[in-house]
């Protein structure tokens, strides 16, 4: 299944969680199951994590940052959403892809849906708006 995130989306996502504190690192242990483990209870709790890789992952997996990232994603089926330096963002929606991408899509089509309506020019009585406030003012 496709899970690629439209640009607004990501766009969003990435200015809204930039500055949130990592709350799981990858180390010299590298990309093992319980690493993965943690980065998948974290993402099921909150949706979103942000990940720091430490100079050790580096120099035990030889990969580079980007390399590692996008590993991660693809063992905890999330989407990668920025790498900036040796943090990076995951993103995987509570509810399911398939409810999400579904929910996005609808939202899309309902905002095609919906036109402008043109505005209705009202013809103005100057002599009636008169008096219709001259009264309040008495």
């Amino acid at each position: 299944m496709n899970k690629k995130l439209p640009g607004k989306v990501r766009r969003a996502i990435r200015a809204k969680y930039y500055d949130i504190e990592p709350r799981a690192w990858i180390g010299k242990k590298g990309l093992e199951d319980s690493v993965i483990g943690e980065i998948n209870t974290q993402l099921k709790k909150d949706g979103i994590l942000k990940v720091e890789i430490r100079k050790g992952a580096l120099i035990s997996t030889e990969m580079e940052r980007e390399e590692i990232a996008e590993k991660v994603a693809e063992l905890t089926d999330s989407e990668l959403i920025d790498v900036r330096g040796k943090r990076f963002i995951l993103f995987k929606p509570r509810e399911g892809w398939e409810k999400y991408l579904k929910k996005l899509k609808r939202k899309e089509l309902s905002k095609e849906k919906r036109e402008e309506k043109p505005v209705k020019k009202v013809r103005l009585d100057i002599a009636q708006f008169r008096k219709k406030f001259k009264k309040g003012r008495d």
